[in-house]
């Protein structure tokens, strides 16, 4: 095989997985982010100098950085109780041929010992999942809507992570953490993140 052959083979092989791992990857991030020391505000876009590597570290977005978490001053706990009807649900998202045009997982985010449904739902093709429910005993307790919005299960029913996009063309994100408290949900810190920027 020559050596153009191998290139071109190398090159699809990468392709390719790069592909599957996004298509197929899941929504929750196991990447820890450490933020930038000595700043005290942390924007998006987040730019450094890439030196002489800046041409080969534009080709995709694969750095992440994130701010400080900030305490949520005078947080105010969501509290929802609505009822919870799958047919009405349905009629406005975005499906594919069988596809129904949502997921479920379950786990304990209020600390009683039972499992909430997690309904993650699409109502467009891009920056799926733009629903995130939970439900108990058939009732929506928590809603959020956004790009890429996943609620993610880390802390043994006391409570979840809400993860979401804000600006898709940079990487930002914001993650925001909420606990079970008087009946309802209360954010307590929240953290920026995106893509690093190479000039």
């Amino acid at each position: 095989m020559g050596l153009i052959k191998k290139m071109i083979f190398v090159f699809l092989a990468l392709l390719a997985v790069g592909f599957f791992a996004f298509k197929f990857g899941k929504q929750k991030s196991t990447v820890k982010y450490v933020y930038p020391e000595n700043e005290d505000v942390f924007s998006c876009p987040y730019t450094v100098k890439g030196g002489m590597y800046t041409e080969f570290a534009t080709l995709a977005n694969e750095v992440m950085v994130a701010g400080k978490p900030e305490l949520i001053e005078n947080p105010e706990v969501v509290k929802i109780d609505e009822p919870f009807n799958l047919t009405e649900f349905e009629k406005d998202l975005y499906k594919l041929s069988t596809d129904k045009g949502w997921d479920e997982r379950k786990f304990d985010v209020d600390d009683d010992g039972k499992e909430e449904r997690i309904i993650s739902a699409n109502v467009a093709m891009n920056h799926t999942p733009h629903i995130a429910l939970i439900l108990k005993d058939n009732r929506v307790i928590f809603r959020a809507e956004g790009a890429n919005i996943w609620i993610e299960d880390d802390y043994e029913g006391r409570g979840f992570t809400l993860h979401k996009t804000i600006d898709w063309n940079i990487g930002e994100s914001e993650t925001v953490r909420y606990i079970p408290k008087d009946g309802g949900f209360m954010p307590v810190w929240k953290q920026k993140a995106c893509w690093v920027h190479f000039e």
